[in-house]
This record gives C-alpha cells, structure tokens and sequence, in this order.
C-alpha cells in the first residue's frame, strides 16, 4: 500500500531540508551522550497537592508518601550544584505535587537566584494569588507554567470542583506580578480537542504569552490504563498536531506575541517536527536533563519512575551522581527493540521520549501514534 499523505512517514522534497536540520539536531544529542552537560533541572519540591487530579502521573495526595527535603537539605544541594557547574547556564523547573504548598519555597527560589539559576514554577494555578506570585518574582523568578485542562467543564471533570477559575485567575496574577513568561499547559485529551480555540482564548485573556500542549500517559493513576475520554486516538493525534500546524503558522504570519507548541517526547516524523515545536524538543533526559526529587534521590527526569533514580543528592554530592551513573540515559543499543527493531528511523529518534517509553512500552512510538494500520516508511537517510 502507497504511503498516505497522514504517514508520518512518507518525506517529499520539501522535507529534506528539515532532514538535514534534524540530523544536526540528532548530532547534538549524541554529543550529549558521550559528554553530558547539566543546563536544565529539575526540582520535585513535594509530592503533596490541593487537588487529586484523574490524570496525575505522579498519584499526588495531601499527604506525601516520602521524608521530604528540608530547606537546609534543599539548598545545600543546590549550593554544591553552583559550586560545581556553572550555574548561570541552568534553568530550574520547580513541579510537585503542588509547589506552593512548600512554605519554604521563596527561600528556596531566592538562593537559586542567588546563584546565578533562572528558576520556574509548575502549578496547578488554584493557590497562586498576586501576593504569592510578586513573592516569587521579588525572589527572582520571570517564568510560571499554569495548567488548563480544558473549558471550564472539562477541566473540573479531570481537576475537581472549582479548580477551572483560580487557575485563570493564577495566570493573571502571575500577569500582574510582572512574570516575564506565563505559560499555560494543556493536556490534550479526546475529550477536550474540540476545545482547543475556546480554550486558548481563554488562557489569552488571562494573560498567558505561552501555550503549550502535551498528552496523558499511562504512569500515576492512569498507569496500565488506556482511558479512552484521555487517551488520543490516530485520528485525534493527527487533528491536535493538525491545529498546531494552523496556529503556528497563523501566529507568525501575524507576528503575534503568543506561541502555542508541543511537548517534548519522541520523534513525530519530519513533517511535524519542527512544523509543532522546535526542531530540538525531543528527550534529553540524563542528557542535559536532571532532577532532584523531593527526597532527595538524583533522576534523569521526574516522570520516569521512581526506581530509575541514579542515587541520592543526601550520600553524594549531585555532581558525582551526574558524572558517574545514568549509563541507561546515555546508550542507545538497548533501545532498539520492540517497534524500534527495524525501524528507518531510529537514527534520528534514537528510541523515543523516555518516560513514554517506561509507561507504555507498547504504545510509545509517536510514528505509530499517528497511523491507522501500518507505516510504510523510506530510508531517511537517502541511501
């Protein structure tokens, strides 16, 4: 059967410049591999939240099932981070649970700016008033990822009661508190991707500058599930990137101040890469992605599991972690199995997003995702 013009696979003339720009980008994440730089962390400041969200990766609750860090325990590790790379190049992304529970937490962004880090926080939107977020900003911070999950029906059924306007309502503040970027994250699902326009207005009229749309995976308390009100069909992954595709070009052809992309995660064929996010957005957990998670165990990135911690931030000092462990991050041999076996494309994704790989093993390749039946691909390297 000819390729279709949906196949992800299928590459015509006007692909091959974005090939060769993808292969540059596969030659910096190789390089990474065998020389690993440290410019983006992550910090999982608590794994308690206010909410108790349907789609969780993380199974949050109001109490945490760890000994979480203590300040003093936080900002040691940071301060032998800044001692032992140059901190001005990293950019710290605070997640939880919900980060503002931690009475601590401008304490913490203070001496991360204090340091040289650029610092952001990953929040449900429901705690963030104008006080808080000009505490944030007075601490240093310019960047505040909101999420919203759909129109306000929508979000509430996966968020709770009430949640839909005080995220907005976060957006604004962070707005009003000076936030240099205020980002509000969407999780697409089949249940909101008619939305889509309803729902960008409305985190445009909050004051968001920044769109960004990722997917649920089957880890937290979707973990071994395939929901199908979440879980995006072949049809729904191609509509989602479809409407990227449109905004994107409509938003620069205007020249507007608003940019809506995609997550990160795996290779998603030369036609969409760089047309629904930059062209370097794949994974590089372990790479140039750490995390330090809220006990204190060093990970590559905080949606893989627990057990692919490297070891703890409290025995070793973070830098040696780094430089010694995540063999399994920064090798591909082991990667090339299953769906990736025989696949043409495995030079440029190199065997997927990470965490989607771990959470559904069997559904993680986003060529697949992308195509009812099977992939008739070409060489892409032209031999």
């Amino acid at each position: 059967m000819p390729p279709s013009h949906d196949d992800p696979g299928r590459v015509g003339i006007r692909e091959l410049p974005k090939l060769v720009t993808l292969h540059r980008a596969v030659a910096r994440r190789q390089r990474l591999m065998a020389e690993p730089d440290l410019t983006y962390l992550f910090w999982e400041s608590t794994l308690r939240c206010n909410l108790r969200c349907s789609h969780c990766g993380s199974s949050c609750e109001a109490t945490s099932p760890v000994d979480e860090l203590s300040t003093d325990q936080v900002i040691n590790i940071l301060r032998t981070i800044g001692e032992d790379f140059d901190a001005s190049r990293i950019f710290v992304s605070i997640t939880g649970g919900e980060p503002l529970l931690r009475k601590d937490l401008y304490e913490v962004v203070a001496e991360m700016t204090r340091l040289g880090m650029m610092s952001c926080i990953v929040t449900n939107g429901t705690l963030l008033t104008v006080p808080r977020a000009k505490r944030l900003h007075d601490a240093g911070m310019r960047t505040v990822s909101v999420s919203i999950d759909g129109a306000k029906s929508q979000h509430e059924a996966v968020r709770g009661k009430d949640s839909y306007d005080k995220a907005l309502a976060g957006i604004t503040a962070a707005r009003q508190a000076g936030m240099v970027d205020v980002e509000a994250i969407t999780c697409v699902r089949h249940d909101n991707l008619d939305s889509l326009p309803q729902i960008e207005a409305a985190v445009r009229a909050a004051g968001a500058n920044l769109w960004r749309l990722i997917t649920v995976d089957m880890m937290g308390r979707l973990a071994g599930t395939c929901d199908p009100s979440l879980w995006l069909s072949p049809a729904d992954v191609r509509r989602t990137f479809d409407f990227l595709v449109k905004r994107r070009t409509e938003l620069n052809r205007c020249k507007e101040s608003f940019d809506v992309q995609f997550s990160c995660g795996g290779f998603l064929g030369a036609r969409r890469e760089e047309a629904v996010r930059p062209i370097d957005s794949q994974c590089f957990a372990g790479l140039c992605v750490g995390s330090i998670l809220c006990d204190g165990q060093v990970a590559a990135c905080p949606s893989l599991p627990r057990s692919w911690a490297q070891g703890s931030a409290l025995d070793h000092r973070f830098s040696a972690i780094w430089r010694t462990q995540f063999q399994m991050h920064r090798t591909t041999g082991w990667r090339r199995t299953g769906p990736c076996t025989s696949c043409d494309w495995f030079g440029l994704c190199l065997g997927g997003g990470l965490h989607e790989r771990v959470a559904q093993p069997d559904a993680f390749c986003w060529l697949h995702r992308q195509t009812d039946g099977s992939l008739a691909m070409i060489d892409p390297s032209g031999d």
